[in-house]
């Protein structure tokens, strides 16, 4: 597993108490994107119960704020992030476990 998808999950483990992490990196899709600037592609997938009271944006803000020294931080470990957030209950109802 790359250092910066362990660092993501540690994150998302330790500030929003997540119960399942998955992590994809597609920074091999954006090979020669001149525009990126340093930091990896990636999409996340956090389920966790800190979501039950919060809206859907409030559920990106909530991992854009504990990933913010990642995303803006020098050096910059992501450059763009795709975000699916779910509480314990939707992940279940899903037919998903931890």
């Amino acid at each position: 597993m790359d250092e910066a998808v362990q660092i993501i999950e540690k994150i998302m483990r330790e500030k929003l108490a997540a119960t399942h992490v998955a992590i994809i990196d597609e920074s091999h899709l954006h090979r020669g994107h001149k525009a990126a600037g340093g930091g990896g592609h990636y999409h996340l997938t956090v389920v966790s119960s800190q979501f039950e009271t919060a809206n859907l944006i409030d559920q990106r803000r909530l991992v854009y704020s504990a990933l913010d020294q990642q995303i803006n931080g020098t050096p910059k470990l992501i450059h763009a992030l795709q975000i699916k957030t779910l509480t314990p209950e939707q992940w279940q109802a899903a037919g998903k476990s931890s």
